[in-house]
């Protein structure tokens, strides 16, 4: 119950700070998931470091994030700025489509910050073979 709660409190900081209720949503997931392996560094201690970005306009609120096909593997996001966690999401999932089409999938990704921690991206593909 505590989680549900300080889930809902994260979606809430991340929306008062201009993220929408998705990006609100992935980014609370991720950071919380942080904190649930143990890795602190990942998780809340990192809640202020985003919000004083999103304040200071070094995190775009609001990116307009485009993905380039470059070929049927391999793909450019520009996130325009968009909070890590957000960008990172898209990246893995279209890799992994790609990759249960093709075999192998290489996605690039420019304009974008932290994303937490590397292992639950991968994590990710792992599980979806």
């Amino acid at each position: 119950m505590k989680i549900k709660i300080l889930k809902k409190t994260l979606k809430n900081i991340f929306i008062k700070h201009g993220l929408n209720k998705f990006h609100a949503q992935t980014s609370s997931n991720y950071i919380l998931k942080a904190e649930l392996v143990g890795a602190s560094s990942h998780g809340l201690t990192r809640l202020k470091m985003y919000c004083n970005r999103l304040k200071k306009k070094l995190i775009n609120p609001k990116p307009n994030i485009k993905i380039k096909k470059i070929s049927n593997s391999i793909f450019h996001i520009n996130a325009d700025n968009s909070i890590g966690f957000v960008a990172a999401d898209i990246g893995i999932k279209k890799a992994i489509l790609c990759a249960k089409k093709t075999g192998f999938a290489l996605v690039g990704i420019k304009n974008s910050g932290h994303y937490g921690l590397s292992s639950f991206y991968a994590e990710q593909a792992v599980k979806k073979n």
